[in-house]
């Protein structure tokens, strides 16, 4: 089980936000009441960053959004009635620098993203298409982000759980003692990267009945597709094809429509693991 290092520090102000350091990719976050924006220090807040407005009527319901300007861009929604927001989480980058246009408005569109496949959440208004003028190296890097920004909001009491199985049953018949079952791997989409088979940044490409997709990998080892990552490639291609289950191991291909299948990886690092165990 992975962990996120956090630092939280508590103000003695009861109307002071809350503010949670993200050590791996020092991200810093401050958690704040609508009725006390004016506490929220426009000298630390008015900068670039993404938010996330949430409600406490049990409806589930939030908004995601990105400023240049955090801190006046939420004093605007404090006399937006579409929300009945109660409390925002806004995330900025704690470096000298920061986040710049580019990067606030590609997060924007992966958080919403998430957000919106969460089973007990619905996204109200908010954009999803994200900024895709980015290099790829730097998307790789905001990917990883996007994993604590989910961590910040789980700490705000939302839940952030979702189906995302890392391995599935296959497609693949087999036939054992006159039973009919699915064929399971040792291996995980994950291992492919870990082992260098797979590069992160990589693009996935698939086709069929007519469907045409494609979906990027990530540094952690998962498929992004529409903006949300998936650990199984089987779930990533359902999505992508809009089905209730696909093999992704055959159908997802690296590179382009004729490059290698993700099962034709698999069965390299298979090979690999079973003559090392005979070293």
């Amino acid at each position: 089980m992975s962990t996120t290092p956090v630092n939280v520090q508590i103000p003695s102000d009861a109307e002071a936000p809350v503010i949670a350091d993200f050590v791996e990719h020092a991200l810093r976050v401050a958690y704040v009441n609508r009725a006390h924006l004016s506490a929220m220090p426009a000298s630390d807040w008015d900068v670039p960053g993404v938010y996330v407005l949430l409600t406490d009527d049990g409806s589930g319901h939030v908004y995601v959004g990105q400023a240049r300007r955090m801190r006046t861009r939420l004093s605007r929604h404090n006399g937006n009635e579409k929300l009945p927001w109660r409390r925002a989480v806004a995330v900025k980058r704690d470096t000298t620098d920061g986040f710049n246009t580019a990067e606030i408005g590609y997060l924007e569109g992966r958080v919403s993203a998430e957000v919106a496949a969460l089973d007990d959440v619905t996204a109200v208004e908010g954009r999803s298409s994200g900024d895709e003028t980015l290099p790829k190296h730097m998307m790789l890097s905001l990917d990883s982000f996007v994993k604590s920004i989910l961590a910040a909001l789980r700490l705000a009491n939302v839940n952030t759980t979702r189906p995302n199985p890392e391995t599935e049953p296959e497609d693949r018949p087999v036939v054992s003692d006159g039973i009919v079952s699915r064929a399971t791997f040792a291996v995980k989409f994950g291992d492919l990267v870990s082992s260098g088979l797979l590069r992160a940044g990589e693009t996935l490409f698939l086709k069929q009945g007519g469907t045409e997709a494609q979906a990027s990998v990530t540094a952690d080892g998962e498929i992004v597709v529409h903006k949300v990552a998936y650990k199984s490639p089987s779930s990533a291609a359902a999505k992508a094809l809009g089905l209730q289950s696909s093999n992704g191991w055959v159908t997802w291909r690296v590179g382009s429509l004729t490059g290698p299948t993700l099962d034709a990886l698999r069965q390299e690092l298979l090979a690999q693991q079973r003559a090392e165990g005979q070293r």
